[in-house]
């Protein structure tokens, strides 16, 4: 991936040139290329300390204001199909007073469409411009990702509270939870440094950037409250699914409770006068099979009338 646009929407040809007769320029690269990477190391001009920030392997949303410019790192939902939204996308942005040099390691869209605003009616102004423009097109891709899980999350709940439907289990929650945690993960440390970012003596000058970041920050604030809000209520409605198969399962076993005590004394006649040997009880009286049964009979309606009144059943 390779964006390297003046401030004017210029195409340039060398992005690695030294572009002294632009007013401002946006190079975005990708941290894969060792053509990239050889330039931000060595020869961009940036501070060995924030360039190699800029190609880390790993890194969390932050913003540092130094001296001579401004680091921003952030994180943008993944959109590619094979992946996860919640395996988000790290994006490394370097500002100084001509240029915003961004690097990412695997295709960000949100960039794509920054620099189709260059053809737009409203580019662009300033470095610090593009940067907000890059918050705010991730944020947006943030928003519907985490109403989707509210809506999935929405659904699970309305069949739990819903007695026809049957009990889920509580790993139907599982996704959901994954997906909330890893996208609070990086969403909390984004405010922060989206709060950082609008305080920037780098954005001092720039009121209209300013005043878009702050709204881009307070999104980001109700995004992760929202967040938090679906993991609640997917820790309410778990206890709730466990709570319900708790529920079912001891009366289950009520049930078989009930069963064995009333027969119990029905099995116990049953095996005394089943045993083989001399003076069973009616053994030789032609009505003993009927007396026996109308015995046991009476015997499972006394032991039910027992169970009634006591009001186990």
């Amino acid at each position: 991936m390779l964006i390297a646009i003046d401030g004017q929407g210029h195409d340039l040809e060398n992005p690695y040139a030294q572009h002294q007769d632009r007013a401002w320029i946006w190079i975005h690269l990708s941290q894969r290329s060792e053509v990239a990477r050889r330039w931000i190391l060595k020869e961009s001009g940036i501070p060995p300390h924030e360039a190699r920030a800029l190609v880390a392997e790993h890194t969390r949303p932050r913003c540092t204001q130094y001296d001579n410019g401004l680091l921003f790192i952030g994180r943008g939902v993944n959109m590619d199909p094979e992946s996860t939204p919640e395996d988000m996308v790290s994006i490394r942005a370097w500002i100084d007073e001509k240029r915003i040099v961004s690097v990412v390691l695997r295709r960000l869209r949100s960039a794509e469409a920054v620099a189709d605003e260059f053809g737009s009616e409203s580019p662009p102004s300033s470095p610090q411009a593009v940067l907000s423009r890059l918050m705010h097109h991730m944020v947006d891709r943030i928003g519907p990702v985490v109403e989707d899980l509210a809506e999935k999350l929405e659904d699970i709940q309305e069949d739990v509270i819903d007695d026809n439907t049957p009990t889920l289990h509580a790993s139907a929650l599982s996704p959901i939870r994954l997906s909330t945690i890893g996208l609070y993960r990086y969403l909390v440390p984004m405010h922060d440094a989206a709060s950082a970012l609008v305080s920037s003596p780098t954005l001092a000058n720039s009121s209209d950037v300013v005043t878009e970041l702050v709204a881009t920050r307070d999104r980001l604030a109700r995004l992760t409250e929202e967040l938090n809000a679906i993991e609640t209520r997917a820790g309410v409605t778990r206890d709730e699914i466990v709570s319900r198969r708790a529920e079912e399962l001891n009366d289950r076993v009520y049930a078989l409770t009930i069963l064995a005590g009333v027969f119990l004394p029905l099995s116990v006649i049953t095996g005394l006068l089943g045993m083989n040997v001399d003076g069973i009880p009616l053994s030789s009286n032609p009505a003993g099979f009927w007396i026996t049964t109308i015995s046991l009979v009476v015997l499972l309606v006394i032991s039910l009338t027992l169970l009634r009144m006591k009001r186990w059943i």
